[in-house]
């Protein structure tokens, strides 16, 4: 991690935003993005917070979120800016890429799945305003160490490095500062490489999930086009959403693009809700196949998107953001 001079830092990334622009042609310093403010969220009820939409370029970011070492004349710090850099670089090839290829008929999709779905799993573990969930899904991350000398010199730093904003951020985000300091170092533990070619805990984590034995893993994307080309597909604060909270499987649904979405479904083979349970040896051959990621694609499933926006409003912190000003399956206020 080299040390820079980014003190504006965003925990969505300004490239995913970008796909959700409310004017897409415009220069990169001036695109804008329309933000709702949640104002009951049983009712799934919103506010236009402006017509004029907030510059991209400042919004869904803190000053030093992620700075860990603050140098004494402010000017420069030590942050995860490089590390979060190589996962956002490729999201809207990746997501171009991916929605391309569906329109094309072709099923070669696992790379664009795989990517995108371990970027915006990342998007989980920076949100501020989700602490609290990921110190308590990582475990006893946090209590890990490197043990490579020049890795611990700069987990160290993490932990002891000066925070001037420390105390200011901590009230606006409602934790406490060892909370703040479990975060950092978590983040530091998931996605620092112990050598340049090998992978991190985080993709270590990902790849368990996707190859599981007895895992049944699928991806929906959902597109809007042609008479419905003005639906729009919510982007949260949170940055993803849980489609199916009441369920066993593990599930996350990710805002792709202002007009597409993409449901994750990690289901196991003896959870399914199958109308012929297959016999247990047929189970344990599963187990032992590899795993294919099963890209089942839908357009203008109106039902699907009134069911997306509502679980992005519901789970949200206090923002949601669109292209358009008309939010389908929501009430403006």
């Amino acid at each position: 991690m080299q040390q820079n001079d980014t003190a504006n830092q965003h925990y969505v990334s300004q490239v995913e935003q970008r796909l959700n622009s409310l004017n897409p042609h415009a220069a990169l310093r001036n695109r804008r993005i329309y933000s709702f403010t949640l104002v009951d969220r049983e009712a799934f009820a919103l506010l236009l917070d402006s017509s004029q939409g907030r510059l991209i370029s400042k919004n869904l970011a803190f000053r030093d979120l992620f700075s860990f070492d603050v140098i004494r004349d402010n000017t420069s710090r030590f942050n995860f800016e490089g590390l979060f850099q190589q996962y956002e670089a490729d999201m809207e090839s990746n997501t171009v890429a991916l929605l391309r290829k569906l329109d094309l008929g072709s099923g070669d999709l696992k790379k664009e799945v795989l990517e995108i779905f371990v970027a915006k799993f990342m998007n989980f573990l920076r949100n501020p305003y989700s602490v609290r969930k990921v110190l308590n899904t990582i475990g006893n991350v946090p209590r890990f160490h490197p043990t490579d000398p020049e890795l611990l010199a700069q987990y160290n730093a993490v932990l002891a490095g000066r925070k001037p904003h420390q105390a200011h951020l901590c009230a606006q985000l409602d934790i406490s500062p060892e909370q703040y300091q479990m975060w950092l170092s978590a983040l530091f533990i998931m996605l620092v490489r112990s050598a340049p070619n090998e992978v991190n805990i985080m993709e270590s984590i990902v790849k368990q999930v996707f190859e599981r034995p007895s895992g049944f893993p699928m991806v929906c994307v959902y597109r809007y086009s042609g008479e419905h080309a003005d639906k729009r597909c919510l982007l949260s604060d949170r940055g993803y959403a849980t489609p199916l909270p009441q369920e066993p499987h593990l599930s996350f649904s990710f805002n792709l693009s202002s007009t597409a979405f993409i449901v994750y479904v990690f289901a196991s083979i003896e959870e399914l809700n199958l109308l012929y349970v297959p016999p247990p040896r047929v189970i344990d051959l599963y187990r032992t196949q590899q795993k294919n990621v099963r890209v089942l694609p839908f357009t203008n499933d109106l039902a699907a998107l009134a069911r997306y926006n509502q679980n992005v409003v519901y789970q949200c912190h206090h923002t949601v953001y669109s292209s358009s000003q008309l939010i389908y399956g929501v009430t403006l206020k």
